[in-house]
C-alpha cells in the first residue's frame, strides 16, 4: 500500500543535553523553575510534521510519498 502524507516539511534543531532535568530540579523551588540549560551540541535534520510521520511510515515498512507547498507550487518529493 502507498500512502501520501501532506504536511509540513523543515528542519528540525536537535539539542543534546548532558544529564538529566531531573538533577537541576529543586523540588522546593519548583515555583522558581528556570528552563535554561547548556547545550554543548545541536544537530540540523530534516524533518517538519509531514517529515518525521513519513519517516516513522517508512521505518514500519510502508511505502510513504510527500507533498508539500513551496512557494508558488506544489512539490512531490
Amino acid at each position: 500500500m502507498s500512502v501520501i502524507v501532506c504536511g509540513s516539511v523543515a528542519y528540525d534543531y536537535l539539542m543534546e543535553f548532558d544529564g538529566e532535568f531531573g538533577d537541576f530540579i529543586l523540588p522546593d523551588q519548583i515555583h522558581i523553575l528556570s528552563v535554561a540549560f547548556n547545550v554543548p551540541r545541536l544537530r540540523k535534520e530534516f524533518g517538519g510534521c509531514a517529515g518525521n510521520i513519513g519517516f516513522n511510515m517508512k521505518k514500519l515498512g510502508m511505502d510513504t510519498h510527500h507533498m508539500c507547498h513551496c512557494g508558488q507550487r506544489f512539490w512531490r518529493l
